[in-house]
């Protein structure tokens, strides 16, 4: 006869079981199923979007002048793949250089990495970087601090005149860096305190990746290891996504742009952002990662209107390596005045762009090898108008 603690150890046991099934049945919050395998599809009329109109959408994004070029285009509704489209090449299954997507990517991946106790937000940059970061200003640096791109290091992303004499350009193939990426970014001269100044730039995603690694090993003697695996065994085997992540020679990775993949995938990252941070049941990112990373403005670009000299991309809101559509007190509208407020983007080189509209549900990628001048870009604010104009009346409120 089985004892009474036994069997009640058993029934305790069921329970759970049962529990963690209930849980792991649970739908998304968008949608009614996970794009775990692929994503199920909707007509556009089922999905809410008026045929005709969409194809103004489809007429801009595709246009063949010459102004920007279009590789990929997928439109999401609900959780409902509604379109896809390639060009020039691509296709559903050919990578693509995600550029500074890959700054998002490296935010949700700090995500993961503080849900397993890794990383903290307030961990401090001199602990994994002590020769390069004790020095003043610089010893304070959080990894928050990188995160909302108000570290203070003196970078300047975009040269105005050429390309190549960017820092972004630097940083990665300058003899002093090129070895080992991160801790090159560490020791940049300081231009201002932490929080002082909201400075875009693909260093300090770099940087981030550096200090998981430096985590990592500082936990675990086999810890190189496990961050090199760490991207696929937690983040993109579970969601089934088929990405390469370039490392530097000393297997750091590229965090601010070094990631390829397809724009399906890649629309899978928004979906659990979407959904809170939970895939298949399971809590991937912490509870509180949704509303910091897209919702908190970074603190420097609220203490400051703009500075003489201060680079375009330092008059839009941000969050964690997100782009926000709030407006700031330097300017005059949202900076997507044609999309709703809680618009937030990842961004990137040559027009990559992918939108997440929680209000309507909706998750744009659209890849391209635009042009640098403004004309040879695709317009998102105007692609964005499009695609709400094309949604039908109950679906746009």
């Amino acid at each position: 006869m089985i004892s009474k603690t036994l069997a009640t150890t058993f029934t305790t046991l069921s329970v759970l079981i049962a529990m963690a099934s209930v849980y792991a049945q649970k739908p998304p919050i968008y949608g009614d199923y996970w794009p775990t395998k692929e994503w199920k599809r909707k007509s556009l009329e089922e999905a809410g979007f008026d045929r005709q109109k969409f194809q103004k959408v489809l007429d801009y994004v595709w246009e063949d002048e010459g102004n920007h070029r279009s590789d990929a285009f997928v439109v999401i509704k609900d959780g409902y793949l509604v379109y896809e489209g390639y060009d020039r090449g691509y296709g559903p299954k050919k990578k693509h250089m995600y550029w500074s997507f890959s700054k998002s990517l490296t935010s949700t991946l700090m995500g993961v990495a503080i849900q397993k106790d890794l990383l903290s937000l307030e961990d401090k940059l001199v602990d994994y970087y002590p020769k390069e970061m004790s020095r003043p200003k610089a010893k304070d640096v959080t990894l928050r601090h990188l995160l909302n791109m108000s570290a203070g290091f003196d970078f300047y992303e975009e040269h105005p005149v050429n390309i190549a004499l960017s820092d972004a350009i630097y940083v990665y193939y300058s003899k002093k860096n090129f070895k080992d990426v991160a801790k090159g970014v560490a020791r940049l001269k300081m231009k201002h305190a932490p929080d002082e100044q909201f400075n875009y730039g693909t260093h300090q995603a770099h940087l981030a990746m550096g200090v998981l690694k430096k985590a990592m090993i500082k936990k675990d003697p086999n810890g190189l290891k496990a961050y090199e695996n760490f991207p696929w065994v937690n983040f993109f085997d579970v969601l089934n996504m088929d990405v390469t992540f370039e490392r530097d020679a000393s297997k750091t990775f590229l965090g601010g742009s070094g990631g390829w993949g397809m724009a399906k995938d890649y629309a899978k990252i928004a979906f659990l952002m979407l959904n809170e941070g939970v895939w298949e049941g399971k809590r991937i990112l912490p509870s509180w990662w949704n509303k910091f990373a897209t919702q908190t403005v970074a603190p420097a670009l609220l203490k400051r209107t703009s500075e003489e000299g201060q680079q375009r991309l330092n008059v839009e809101s941000y969050g964690a390596f997100w782009w926000l559509n709030k407006k700031l007190k330097m300017n005059k509208t949202r900076p997507y005045p044609s999309a709703p407020e809680d618009l937030y983007q990842a961004m990137g080189f040559r027009g990559q762009t992918m939108g997440v509209i929680p209000s309507k549900g909706l998750i744009i990628v659209r890849m391209g090898s635009d042009g640098r001048k403004p004309g040879k870009k695709l317009k998102r604010d105007k692609m964005y108008k499009l695609l709400l104009d094309s949604l039908n009346e109950e679906d746009n409120k």
